[in-house]
């Protein structure tokens, strides 16, 4: 069994002569009744906070990993140790969140790029999915279209924007591509 690091200094108790505050080192010493106990109230508080629902499950371990590092930052003499918990959890939800709004910028400054050279780029992006046998039936801008909207994730506002044509005839090309699509692959199936 790993040996526990030595415990920090309590940051809220002036008198420590020894070094050891008088209150010695609760968290750790209760650690595992602590997270049984406040375990399940800290993942739903990182469900509250979190953009991603998947990302509380990693937010709550990383709680209790900082309770243990700094298990001197709790004090009893401050309050009980929920509030403690509460405001650890609110930060690192808050991480984990503001990472998922920094992915999605750099896949939208991604999707600000240029347009690709040709229906044919398109069409080998499309290749690799595996979906070039169904796709070779559209006209080369409705491959377009369809690869910006569904490869790519834009917004027929911003396909219109990017292609240069009215919205409605990206909406127009979008139901018809889909349609044909539907179609072959009944036929096919």
């Amino acid at each position: 069994m790993p040996q526990k690091p030595p415990m920090p200094a309590c940051v809220h108790c002036p008198d420590q002569s020894d070094g050891e505050p008088p209150h010695g080192d609760i968290v750790r010493e209760g650690f595992d009744a602590i997270y049984s106990d406040w375990y399940p109230d800290v993942l739903r508080w990182a469900r509250r906070r979190c953009i991603d629902p998947h990302d509380a499950e990693d937010v709550a371990q990383q709680v209790f990993v900082e309770v243990w590092l700094h298990s001197g930052r709790y004090c009893p003499r401050r309050g009980s140790l929920g509030p403690w918990l509460h405001g650890i959890t609110a930060h690192k939800a808050a991480d984990s969140s503001h990472a998922v709004v920094r992915r999605h910028e750099g896949l939208r400054r991604l999707n600000r790029g240029p347009a690709p050279e040709s229906a044919d780029s398109c069409a080998r992006a499309v290749e690799r999915l595996g979906l070039v046998g169904h796709m070779a039936v559209l006209s080369p801008e409705r491959r377009e279209i369809l690869f910006l909207a569904y490869y790519l994730g834009l917004t027929q506002p911003e396909i219109a924007h990017r292609l240069g044509l009215p919205l409605g005839t990206v909406k127009s090309h979008t139901r018809r591509a889909l349609r044909s699509l539907s179609c072959i692959r009944a036929e096919r199936a």
